[in-house]
């Protein structure tokens, strides 16, 4: 096998990982296990896989570390007065903290500075599950 096989090879293995995202897929495995340390860690990643399927099979949202209580929590953080809106600021600074990269720059509430829970709930849950799709949408 010549240097240049196993380049082209070594090429071939990387676009195969990224194409069907095993990289994420073993990423959010490994943080699951390290998150809820389940007593039978091969179970918990067993029923983590079907999780999977079955979400991808009907086309719903993935298995999440950060679930929509969780996102409430965050948002109640940012608004402990209970006015029901947080600043764009913190809009933007709670999503790529979150690890969502991709949002609404634009929300309803943006040019009053008064960014409501609904518009932080929902472009929270999309980039969630977006980070946590280890499969192609349909």
């Amino acid at each position: 096998m010549t240097e240049q096989d196993i380049v082209n090879r070594q090429n071939e293995a990387e676009d195969y990982l990224k194409k069907h995202k095993i990289n994420d897929l073993f990423i959010n495995i490994t943080s699951h296990l390290v998150f809820n340390k389940p007593d039978d860690p091969k179970e918990s990643v067993i029923d983590f896989l079907e999780r999977l399927k079955k979400s991808k099979m009907a086309n719903l949202y993935p298995p999440s570390l950060i679930e929509d209580q969780n996102l409430q929590s965050v948002f109640g953080m940012l608004d402990p007065s209970g006015k029901g809106f947080i600043s764009f600021r913190q809009y933007n600074e709670a999503l790529k903290t979150l690890g969502v990269n991709d949002f609404d720059t634009d929300p309803e509430g943006k040019s009053e500075d008064k960014v409501k829970m609904d518009a932080f709930l929902r472009e929270a849950r999309k980039g969630l599950n977006k980070i946590n799709a280890t499969f192609k949408p349909k």
